[in-house]
């Protein structure tokens, strides 16, 4: 279309050009050779009739070009061209481009009101803040977090805190933190996320603001009771037996005989007190996990110094070392990180007594900016009833077990800004260690 529009612009005007040309040189020949003014007159007529239709016939196409482009640039793209005359064609192509832009326009404006809508009813709170700390959005969740229906700026933000503006603005961008802070005068634990985006040339902050305080008000208050259980059934059966021991001790006394049976009874009583002492120690080596030291530790050479310091205690299993890529690394506490590496190979082997053919897999990689270290055994899993309970402190299965090296294993974890998942089934356990 370009082209034929483009040859017949050509054509027209060059036709233009050569009869405006040929009608100039007839009249310069009437004025040199008839002494009649009639006919240089009609010539000079017809002559000017056409250097007007030439410019005319530019000027069409010059004014079609500035309606378009005033149309593209005020974004009006309702307007639309005639298409009746010599510039039928350009004009239909121009008329083409308008409903493409207005269809381009009104996916754009349809999507702008998906997403407004949906960020307006996200269950988190959310809002745009501008450099200036204006907010360009602010969604319903985070009107109804701050109690402040008509909250327009960042900084208004201190009327609930004044140190909560400086708090928000201080988060570097892709960054994640908790914060502490009072609304309403309840105390308050928020976990707020910062991304930057770029808008009309101007760069834009995205805060999503989560309220954990229910959420782990109701975690705490189970994990309160699950502790209380835990520790009321370690000290029962401590106890229960030293004081049926001790009234029957204080019977004795009477019995000059009953000496061996007294020396009996009190080294018993010893014996589960000092049970009870390191039930104790255990439980303060629980609630004292040392600030991890971080430094840069690769991850093939943290799995691989593993695997050699417990192959000749896992006689018989099979340990496999896997990194990709090879130059993997974490920043972490490597003596707290091996702690928990070797507690639970310790766990996988035992958990693999019986088993034909039993292995354990070590594996390192990296999954969406998260390194992700696995421990897998091939054993037949946990039992279903006991998975949602081997974080449970002085929970175990084993008879020897002490029932700290799990939930320990998780606070070290914690202490790192990370976590450790668990997968169970009938091929196998893979507990995975996650850092952020």
């Amino acid at each position: 279309m370009k082209h034929r529009f483009r040859t017949r612009f050509r054509i027209l005007t060059v036709v233009q050009v050569c009869l405006l040309a040929l009608t100039l040189c007839v009249l310069a020949l009437t004025v040199l050779e008839t002494d009649h003014l009639a006919v240089p007159v009609v010539l000079a007529g017809i002559a000017l009739m056409q250097v007007l239709a030439l410019i005319g016939s530019v000027q069409a196409h010059v004014d079609t070009l500035e309606d378009f482009f005033a149309a593209i640039n005020y974004e009006d793209f309702t307007l639309r061209f005639i298409e009746d005359d010599v510039d039928a064609e350009l004009k239909g192509a121009f008329n083409k481009v308008l409903e493409r832009f207005q269809d381009a326009r009104a996916d754009r404006d349809m999507q702008a009101a998906y997403l407004d809508t949906v960020i307006r009813h996200v269950p988190v709170a959310f809002f745009a803040a501008r450099s200036d700390g204006s907010l360009s959005l602010v969604n319903n969740p985070a009107r109804r977090l701050t109690g402040m229906p008509t909250l327009r700026n960042i900084r208004d933000l201190a009327t609930i805190d004044e140190t909560l503006p400086v708090a928000l603005m201080s988060i570097e961008a892709g960054q994640q933190r908790l914060l502490q802070t009072n609304i309403r005068g309840l105390p308050v634990e928020l976990r707020v996320s910062v991304a930057e985006i770029r808008m009309a040339g101007e760069v834009e902050r995205l805060y999503s603001i989560e309220n954990l305080s229910g959420e782990l008000s109701a975690r705490e208050s189970s994990a309160w009771r699950n502790l209380i259980r835990v520790l009321t059934h370690e000290i029962m059966n401590t106890l229960t037996p030293v004081t049926s021991l001790a009234q029957t001790t204080v019977e004795m006394l009477d019995d000059p005989d009953s000496a061996a049976d007294i020396r009996e009874a009190i080294e018993t009583i010893g014996r589960r007190s000092e049970g009870m002492i390191r039930f104790v120690s255990r439980y303060r080596e629980l609630l004292h996990v040392p600030e991890p030291k971080a430094e840069n530790v690769s991850v093939l050479e943290l799995l691989q110094n593993v695997a050699t310091l417990l192959q000749p205690s896992l006689e018989g299993i099979h340990i496999s070392v896997e990194v990709v890529p090879e130059s993997l690394e974490i920043f972490a506490d490597r003596q707290l990180i091996d702690q928990v590496l070797i507690n639970l190979v310790k766990n996988a082997g035992d958990a693999l007594a019986g088993t034909t053919e039993p292995r354990i897999s070590l594996s390192g990689r990296l999954n969406l900016g998260r390194v992700i270290i696995s421990v897998a055994d091939n054993g037949p899993g946990i039992h279903e009833d006991d998975i949602d309970q081997v974080f449970i402190p002085f929970f175990t299965t084993k008879r020897e077990g002490s029932g700290i090296g799990l939930p320990l294993s998780r606070q070290i974890m914690t202490a790192h800004n990370g976590d450790i998942a668990l997968e169970s089934g009938p091929s196998g356990t893979t507990f995975r260690l996650v850092f952020n």
